[in-house]
């Protein structure tokens, strides 16, 4: 499959790719650097060494690349990982203390106290505007890696929320893919009505509930109003008057009042809940691409037993997006950032940009025409050929903590012991204390 990541659509803010549970992710064990200065190149030089923190994903994907780098320049670089909640609470102090890694995995927008904004605005990250690579961003990637008109970070992928189905349970149902609301809402009341689950839910924790979230109110608020980031934060509009941002919430309680979501989807974890649209409890599941390796293994027949779509949200067609999240690297301020772009400039290579999708089963980082192996996404190519993706919709909000409510207030919403004004307006209390 050939992606040309499309730069056309003015489409926003993304967020840092969510956690799916220990069963994504090894753990590896976490360390800081002393940046000394004496391994550091000359300006334009080449086989210098670094030093680099990175989340464990990252860790896979790049160790191949790092082979050839090394091979390649003769530099070395000595990387380090731990999981993304690891990094983060490790990487701010080791930037304090001043022991931070001369490259370091960072995350989208303001979504996290190591997030390229936050971070940006202190004055912690590299400027990369002159880097050749700039010109490959993709417009939504690029609002989220510049910072007052500087870009500070290098997206090494990108990362789809789909909708993964059972091939099999939709043939047996005579259903075909959905391609609006009411059509989705007519296939699930065929799946019940032949005694399988609609749609899997594994809400525990709150990780794949803000999936739904985010893929509806890609097509539902930002489609019309990509400047609603800038609305909120100046205060003219909030999160429970804006009728958009009503009906993302009114479409999931659509799904479960209807009984189409999993019973005890509160307690479901996310390798339970893909389970079962592996077996055929369930018929689908709406989940980050990343994850799809894991779904597929579940199944004797592989990633050819599944199949993914965009999640529509209204009836018209052409108006769904596909949210997409960066996953970033940065360079340390404080360090010699000579060999750290040398790096980057190196992973920004056609041949290398599609080299780690292929390792990682993820999309392109930047907007470069490359080869994919895998058609596993083939069917969410056009969309974003046409320009038709969207970032997740927190990375702009002021930090993390309107995400955590949402997520935590979620679980009592889809409970039904808060309704949808209160959930609402505990987001805007939230959004309001982080721009004091």
């Amino acid at each position: 499959m050939t992606i040309d990541a499309a730069r056309s659509r003015p489409a926003r803010v993304l967020i840092q790719r969510a956690a799916l549970g220990t069963a994504l992710v090894v753990a590896l064990g976490a360390c800081g650097f002393v940046n000394s200065g004496d391994d550091s190149t000359e300006e334009g030089g080449s086989g210098g060494s670094l030093t680099a923190y990175v989340n464990t994903e990252q860790n896979t994907g790049l160790a191949p690349l790092i082979e050839a780098y090394e091979e390649e320049t003769g530099g070395t670089v000595d990387i380090s990982s731990a999981t993304t909640d690891e990094l983060n609470q490790q990487l701010r102090v080791q930037l304090t203390s001043g022991t931070a890694a001369d490259l370091i995995r960072v995350s989208p927008g303001n979504s996290s106290p190591v997030a390229v904004g936050v971070l940006g605005r202190e004055g912690e990250l590299t400027d990369l505007s002159d880097a050749a690579w700039t010109d490959e961003l993709s417009d939504d990637t690029r609002a989220l890696a510049e910072v007052d008109g500087q870009v500070l970070a290098f997206p090494v992928s990108r990362n789809a929320i789909v909708m993964a189905y059972n091939r099999q349970v939709f043939e047996d149902a005579g259903l075909e893919v959905p391609t609006t609301w009411q059509e989705f809402l007519d296939a699930c009341a065929a799946l019940d009505a032949a005694g399988v689950t609609p749609i899997a839910a594994p809400f525990q924790g709150g990780i794949f509930f803000q999936f739904w979230v985010y893929a509806l109110a890609g097509t539902l608020v930002y489609a019309d109003n990509p400047d609603i980031d800038a609305q909120l934060a100046a205060g003219e509009t909030t999160f429970a008057e804006n009728e958009a941002w009503g009906q993302v919430f009114a479409r999931i309680a659509e799904l479960r009042d209807a009984g189409y979501l999993s019973d005890g989807m509160l307690g479901i974890p996310a390798d339970q809940g893909m389970q079962s649209v592996a077996t055929g409890e369930s018929a689908m599941v709406l989940m980050v691409s990343a994850g799809l390796p894991q779904l597929h293994g579940y199944s004797e027949g592989g990633a050819d037993a599944f199949g993914v779509f965009a999640l529509p949200a209204n009836d018209d067609p052409e108006a769904t997006l596909v949210p997409v999240a960066p996953d970033f690297l940065a360079v340390n301020a404080a360090a010699d950032p000579a060999a750290a772009r040398e790096f980057l400039d190196f992973l920004a290579e056609p041949e290398n940009v599609a080299a780690y999708a292929n390792e990682m089963g993820v999309l392109p980082g930047l907007a470069t025409e490359v080869e994919l192996d895998s058609d596993v996404l083939a069917t969410i190519e056009p969309l974003l050929a046409d320009g038709r993706s969207v970032a997740y919709a927190n990375y702009l909000w002021p930090n993390g903590d309107v995400q955590q409510t949402m997520l935590q207030s979620g679980q009592e919403w889809l409970d039904g012991a808060l309704d949808t004004a209160g959930l609402l307006g505990q987001m805007d209390a939230e959004y309001a204390r982080g721009q004091s």
